[in-house]
């Protein structure tokens, strides 16, 4: 009996690793879950309330969504908001504050250990005063659709219902983001047919783990973005595979997620050659229709601001120069000054752009080590390294998600010529390098089916973990550092 069982062990051992991996959809998947749930658990504790980019205008938005606000009508001079209780303005502009004097006397050691402690001094002196509302600007948030915010809203819903203060509520929110836009990624992670651990990678950066711990659209955007790549990058291998209504789900919701995300339907173009293209019109119009429909509909709906009254203030600026029509005829008679502009955006600004898209931290002003960014490229250029199963689709591949890299890097620069930049500035305004978090898993694509080279067996999957724990670790502990 004792031979016995020291024969079967073995083998049960295997078989149970076998069922884990095959639920969960193959190590990439289980080991990023873990990954992000560890280290972006550790950010959400250290993180100080309201401290992410934009999280403000965040938070107000999603709590706006959470009294059945789907469009902002209500506006006052020009911004559109909402009215909220004074205890919680004051609470949100307590917080607001404090992150200004952080910013200006952090190196005079300045820490939010002073923070919380004033806080809490200060906590209901004045929720007994008169409770007339008070109007909050979304200051550009009001475009984002509650697709981009639907962890944080039921989040919220459910914090209203229990009463919490704002850090406790503000730590629901971002923590159920954190495991609901985790879950998305890993499944993107689970069903790419190929370069899985280079997903592993891009989505682990510091940006992309801190923009899954904060209020934020970057997060939904990214996830939903890795889905349908994958999918659609699954399609490209296997034209008859896969399920044309789960690739219209997953493009409705990236392309509405944020605007310039409607590059995304090119990517059902991997799916076959231009004559297989027309046989199968209707599956493809399934597929693309709904996101390009509602994309120019919700921004249509909401008059979104994208906030190019920060530009606005201080300056003489005509307002008529931030309207999109207005901008596009001027563009038809000077079809120049877009092109210059971006081009000259590019050169002067492509050096702080990179260490953006890797992940500049807090209100993108948390550095991390120089030496990160340097290790974290070298990782990114080289995880994609793989000879993709794809035949005679390789070179349409190339060309699809290249045309599709470049489309998205202009649309970026469009928009924000468009609603952002008066005509006086010689470059695009606004842009920032973590909005091209977005297109890094195309250009992984696109570089492996370009460079067509193998790495020797788990090396790829040695640099995303390496590059991973040095993404984590060095995020948590300049969060930490600098905060406390």
């Amino acid at each position: 009996m004792l031979q016995g069982a020291s024969v079967h062990k073995p083998d049960a051992t295997p078989s149970v690793l076998s069922r884990i991996r095959s639920r969960f959809g193959g190590w990439p998947a289980i080991v990023f879950a873990l990954l992000s749930l560890s280290f972006g658990s550790a950010i959400i504790v250290v993180n100080p309330p309201l401290r992410g980019p934009d999280e403000i205008s965040h938070f107000l938005r999603i709590y706006s969504y959470t009294r059945g606000e789907l469009l902002p009508v209500t506006e006052i001079n020009g911004r559109k908001g909402i009215f909220v209780e004074p205890a919680l303005y004051d609470r949100l502009h307590f917080f607001k504050d404090s992150g200004e004097r952080f910013a200006r006397y952090r190196d005079a050691g300045f820490r939010y250990g002073q923070v919380m402690a004033e806080y809490h001094n200060i906590i209901g002196a004045n929720d007994e005063a008169a409770q007339t509302p008070v109007f909050a600007p979304f200051a550009g948030t009001e475009g984002y659709s509650p697709l981009a915010y639907a962890p944080y809203i039921l989040a919220a819903a459910i914090g209203r219902l229990l009463r919490l203060d704002l850090p406790e509520l503000l730590f629901l929110m971002r923590f159920l983001g954190l495991v609901v836009f985790t879950a998305v990624t890993a499944y993107a992670i689970a069903v790419t047919p190929a370069l899985p651990w280079a997903f592993v990678l891009i989505a682990m950066l510091p940006g992309s783990l801190y923009n899954r711990v904060v209020l934020s659209a970057d997060g939904a955007a990214l996830s939903y973005a890795l889905v349908i790549t994958a999918l659609c990058f699954r399609a490209a291998l296997n034209p008859s595979g896969g399920r044309v209504w789960e690739r219209s789900l997953w493009m409705t919701l990236c392309v509405l997620a944020k605007q310039p995300q409607i590059v995304f339907v090119l990517l059902e173009l991997m799916s076959g050659r231009l004559r297989e293209l027309l046989g199968r019109w209707k599956s493809i119009a399934i597929v693309v229709l709904p996101g390009v429909i509602l994309s120019p509909l919700w921004v249509i709906g909401v008059s979104a601001d994208v906030a190019a009254w920060r530009v606005r203030e201080g300056h003489d600026y005509p307002v008529e120069q931030f309207d999109p029509l207005w901008k596009l005829a001027y563009m038809w008679e000077h079809p120049f000054h877009f092109p210059l502009a971006t081009w000259t955006a590019l050169r002067e600004w492509a050096a702080p752009l990179w260490p953006e898209l890797i992940g500049i931290l807090g209100w993108q002003d948390i550095v991390l080590r120089p030496w990160t960014y340097i290790v974290l490229t070298a990782l990114l250029l080289l995880v994609p390294l793989q000879k993709l199963p794809l035949g005679g689709t390789r070179a349409r591949v190339a060309i699809v998600t290249g045309f599709a890299v470049l489309s998205y890097l202009v649309l970026v620069y469009l928009i924000f010529f468009l609603t952002y930049t008066p005509v006086a500035s010689p470059h695009v305004l606004g842009v920032q390098g973590r909005y091209f978090v977005i297109a890094l898993p195309m250009a992984a694509i696109f570089m492996a089916s370009l460079i067509n080279l193998e790495l020797p067996r788990g090396v790829p999957a040695l640099v995303a973990i390496t590059g991973s724990m040095i993404a984590g670790v060095t995020s948590v502990d300049a969060v930490l550092k600098a905060h406390w």
